[in-house]
């Protein structure tokens, strides 16, 4: 971003950004980057004007607002290394090239000091294990500050040695020209000043950048009241209008007006017609079903139910269908999740109980974002969850909790075992014909998917269940029980007014009752709501303890009530990771480890 008053600031979308400020600023500014008055000694200054006594008070002192899972320092855990653990990094295998005396960049070392980046890329890298992508963004944030500085660079990429793969229709230049042909100036204009120039990935001739992609020319997009976008989307240049850009730059629009249940607003950057709220649809527990519209019931069979899906479908309404798969326990004990399958999007997603899942038959390692942008799947916490581009969201802690969002546009639009949602819960118990069923087991049965292989049963001989006891249910009902969930001074109440507790307690004795006090029921039903409850974005406070509702990690990995498991995988140290909600309870890797996809890993043994 260049200003008309000399402020640059630059950002790799990652991990490298620079701010250039012309010397009109000496001693104006503040900020992490200190005052610019020429003098290193008095940068480390906070808001209030006083010394800061290190770098965790100054960056503390700077921050502007919270991150789940971010903490101010890492206290007497920090994993600092030290100079002589520092020292192979500093060698030719890693960072040594950024100072090597006849090597690439000998031409840069009496311009910027090479030390300081030298310093910076062996710290990080002895802190990542040499993992080799912490490694090349080291020596690049070099190559960078040379070439801003018009310096020659000389190869130093290499196959074996921080390759770079670019995306299609692009390749690698040490020294791309930063005047690149667009679509929206596919001829470069003679003012256009060649340096300095920056390596990088650039398209490819006869292609065009368009965006971030590069196209050939006929794929190009349209520009409409000074902006640029892409082909083939729809874009709304004010709440009043909606555009479409088509081929050869043609841009059509018309009036519009956003359906019922939408309202224009900007979100995520970008302004349209967006739901006004969204509903829920929660499966928890010896499975107990809360429809859309707040309806309870419980299901004590084994079979395959429909869930929800589309029955009236509409216009830009995108279809999508939810089975779930229920087991039975042994004698006696309560029946579970087993499999939940989502279609939506041309895809296929299975989740099962205890971690597996699939898209399309296939195992993939998390996060995983589709080339089409439609699925992002990511583990949060305990929970897998699903992002769809249609706005259907799918949360399931792989064991007894499943949680699906829905927005406002699909109002009276559904049906299964969900209901219709239409904000009427009298008439959720509709059966697949569209009239509404006589009892709860009519309704269940209607919902049924035949099974392929195996047999099930409705559950419950005579459709009578067990039912729990009044001393029982006092029991049960107490603070050191189910009771944790209502109690107005417990760690729940900051959840109250988001998430009401009266189901989620009701179930609680339900389930702690069928399986004869059993603690695991307990922690489950717990769970289960500490669950909907950050899910909704509300806070919930130490509930588990080492004695009770004890959450065991497998190693390199410990138990934290907020996590964002997205943010410590080895996807992210590659580049910016795609986190969706906010955090969850769950195991969290231990300082130096980072999650793989399945286990906690040092950073040296991610992959690819």
């Amino acid at each position: 971003v260049t200003t008309d008053f000399g402020v640059t600031v630059t950002f790799d979308w990652y991990s490298y950004a620079r701010v250039i400020l012309p010397t009109t600023y000496s001693g104006a500014v503040c900020g992490l980057c200190g005052n610019a008055n020429g003098d290193p000694d008095d940068d480390f200054v906070t808001p209030g004007g006083h010394r800061a006594s290190d770098e965790t008070q100054l960056g503390d002192s700077w921050k502007v607002g919270d991150v789940p899972g971010c903490s101010a320092g890492c206290g007497a855990e920090c994993p600092v290394c030290d100079a002589v653990q520092v020292q192979p990094y500093r060698g030719d295998r890693y960072c040594g090239v950024i100072a090597r005396a006849g090597g690439p960049f000998r031409e840069c070392h009496h311009v910027i000091n090479p030390e300081p980046f030298l310093q910076d890329c062996a710290f990080d890298s002895c802190h990542y294990k040499g993992h080799r992508d912490t490694v090349c963004q080291g020596v690049s944030a070099y190559v960078t500050a040379c070439q801003s500085q018009g310096v020659d660079v000389k190869t130093w990429r290499t196959a074996e040695f921080c390759a770079l793969s670019c995306p299609p229709h692009s390749h690698y230049e040490l020294c791309g020209s930063p005047c690149q042909p667009t679509c929206h100036t596919p001829s470069v204009p003679s003012s256009c000043s060649t340096s300095p120039c920056s390596e990088g990935c650039f398209c490819d001739p006869g292609y065009v950048l368009s965006g971030s992609d590069c196209v050939p020319h006929s794929e190009c997009g349209c520009e409409y009241l000074g902006r640029y976008y892409q082909k083939d989307t729809e874009f709304y240049p004010s709440c009043r209008e909606r555009c479409r850009c088509s081929t050869n730059g043609t841009v059509t629009c018309q009036e519009a007006f956003c359906g019922a249940h939408e309202e224009c607003r900007v979100e995520d950057g970008v302004l349209g017609c967006h739901p006004t709220g969204y509903g829920r649809l929660v499966v928890s527990g010896d499975p107990h079903y809360v429809t859309f519209d707040g309806r309870t019931f419980n299901i004590p069979g084994s079979c395959t139910y429909l869930l929800a899906r589309v029955c009236e479908p509409a216009r830009r309404l995108v279809n999508f269908t939810v089975l779930v798969e229920h087991e039975a326990g042994s004698q006696g004990d309560p029946v579970l999740m087993k499999r939940v399958v989502v279609s939506i999007h041309g895809y296929t997603v299975t989740m099962e109980r205890g971690q597996r899942w699939e898209v399309d038959s296939e195992r993939y390692t998390l996060p995983l974002v589709t080339e089409d942008k439609n699925l992002r799947i990511g583990q949060e916490g305990n929970n897998i969850i699903l992002h769809t581009a249609a706005g259907v969201r799918i949360l399931y802690n792989t064991a007894t909790f499943l949680l699906i969002t829905v927005p406002d546009v699909y109002r009276g639009r559904l049906c299964g075992l969900g209901g219709d949602y239409d904000g009427d819960p009298s008439d959720d118990f509709r059966l697949p014909s569209g009239a509404l069923a006589e009892t709860t087991q009519e309704f269940i049965t209607s919902w049924k998917v035949p099974g392929k292989d195996r047999a099930c049963s409705d559950g419950c001989d005579d459709g009578v269940c067990s039912r729990c006891d009044v001393a029982s249910e006092m029991t049960y009902g107490r603070n050191g029980s189910c009771g944790i969930i209502r109690d107005a001074e417990g760690p729940f109440r900051g959840c109250h007014p988001r998430v009401s507790p009266v189901e989620y307690f009701t179930h609680c004795i339900h389930d702690v009752c069928a399986a004869r006090g059993d603690h695991a029921a307990l922690c489950h039903a717990l769970q289960a709501y500490a669950t909907a409850c950050q899910a909704a974005g509300a806070t919930v406070e130490a509930w588990r303890t080492k004695d009770f509702c004890p959450l065991s990690c497998p190693p390199n990995s410990h138990y934290e009530l907020c996590t964002r498991t997205c943010d410590l995988t080895c996807a992210a140290l590659v580049g910016p990771a795609p986190c969706t909600w906010g955090c969850f309870e769950g195991c969290q890797c231990d300082e130096g480890f980072v999650f793989d996809g399945d286990t906690c890993v040092s950073p040296e043994r991610c992959g690819c």
